[in-house]
């Protein structure tokens, strides 16, 4: 089953999916004179870019180089998760790529930008702002709630990259990692004015994070030209969707099982549990991004196999009545500190004690790696949130 997961995740890529929405783009924006990519997927993405837009200059900004960078493209490659002092240099050459250039733009972003574009706010610095924004991350936020006290600390993010664009249009295509309401904060909307209003505070407040100085006052939006268009291109939402119509086209009874913003991985197991009591087979497709409560740093895993690790627990392990299979994987290809996710069923599930174990140390990793069921760390040059997928047999 992961394997089928992985040939599907292969298929849903910019140059494979969402014709449509580049349809809509071709119709709705003016021809870009220059392309900026940027995130997980920029690799991807400025490659479909390039063969509908050929010869167009472009700037690709990601996180690793999956594949060949089109020649009319300049590529720069920064860390994550967290911001760097590299990625803020970086970001400085983005900034005048955007300066200095002429003509509309279209910006293809995806998620994983909030750390590669790196431009504090003054009084803030690069030091406090990372470590303010990884406080907030280790407390599990929902991500537009992350990326909205990320906006209001940077100069690039929230819309900041639109005061460097001049009077030309910019059309923003969105491959998204976050819920499609939410589309807007993916890689912290750079090139949309995002308005983060009082939420950075209400955020802080929430998780009881005093901050060491008071945080910069709200900017005001780039005072922009009508043009400026946005699009979805793709989503976890069409993901999930896609991945249904192919299990209900070989013939299996097949459900939508969507993941709450926030929820915990131990609710979501419970709600994949519930959505699967009964007695016919029966396969529920999830996508979505699961909170692990334990301590970060405790041990090796991630939200899909720290989610694995809560089903298989529900549903009683080796000793259900009924055979089950589970598959978890981040559809990056990185999932927290080992594997790109994980996967188990009941013939072959550790036990009752391990799990458990593994769970309250945080070290799902590790349990998955001795079982022979995690999956390899590898990034795909994609991101679409997490994807998860439970068998039932009869």
């Amino acid at each position: 089953m992961a394997s089928a997961l992985g040939d599907f995740l292969r298929q849903a890529t910019p140059g494979r999916v969402a014709t449509q929405g580049w349809t809509t783009l071709l119709r709705s924006m003016p021809e870009p004179r220059r392309i900026f990519c940027l995130g997980k997927a920029a690799p991807a993405l400025a490659r479909t870019a390039s063969l509908i837009w050929p010869g167009v200059p472009g700037i690709l900004y990601g996180t690793s180089p999956e594949g060949m960078a089109p020649h009319s493209f300049q590529a720069f490659y920064g860390d994550h998760p967290f911001p760097t002092s590299r990625n803020a240099a970086m970001t400085s050459r983005v900034e005048e790529w955007i300066e200095d250039g002429e003509g509309p733009v279209l910006a293809c972003i995806s998620g994983g930008g909030s750390s590669l574009l790196v431009h504090p706010r003054p009084p803030w610095t690069l030091d406090e702002k990372a470590a303010l924004t990884a406080e907030v991350w280790r407390r599990g936020v929902p991500i537009r709630d992350l990326n909205s006290v990320r906006s209001r600390l940077s100069e690039v993010k929230g819309g900041g990259l639109l005061r460097l664009v001049g009077p030309w249009p910019v059309a923003t295509a969105l491959w998204s990692d976050v819920g499609y309401r939410d589309a807007r904060w993916v890689s912290s909307g750079p090139t949309l004015p995002v308005d983060a209003g009082g939420r950075a505070e209400e955020v802080l407040a929430r998780c009881g994070i005093v901050p060491p100085k008071p945080l910069p006052p709200r900017r005001q939006p780039a005072n922009r030209p009508p043009g400026d268009t946005t699009i979805v291109l793709f989503d976890a939402v069409a993901l999930r969707k896609g991945c249904v119509r192919g299990f209900r086209e070989e013939g299996h009874r097949t459900r939508e099982v969507p993941c709450a913003e926030g929820e915990s991985a131990r609710t979501a197991a419970r709600r994949l549990a519930k959505e699967a009591a009964g007695g016919r087979p029966l396969v529920l497709v999830g996508t979505g991004e699961v909170r692990v409560d334990a301590e970060a740093g405790a041990g090796k895993g991630g939200r899909c196999s720290h989610l694995a690790a809560e089903v298989a627990l529900v549903l009683g392990g080796a000793g259900s009545r009924r055979p089950w299979s589970f598959a978890a994987l981040a559809t990056d290809g990185v999932d927290g500190t080992a594997g790109g996710g994980a996967w188990t069923d009941s013939s072959r599930c550790p036990s009752e004690a391990s799990l458990r174990r593994a769970v309250a140390a945080c070290d799902t990793g590790t349990l998955w790696e001795e079982a022979g069921t995690l999956l390899p760390r590898r990034p795909t040059g994609n991101n679409l949130r997490d994807l998860w997928v439970l068998v039932m047999g009869p």
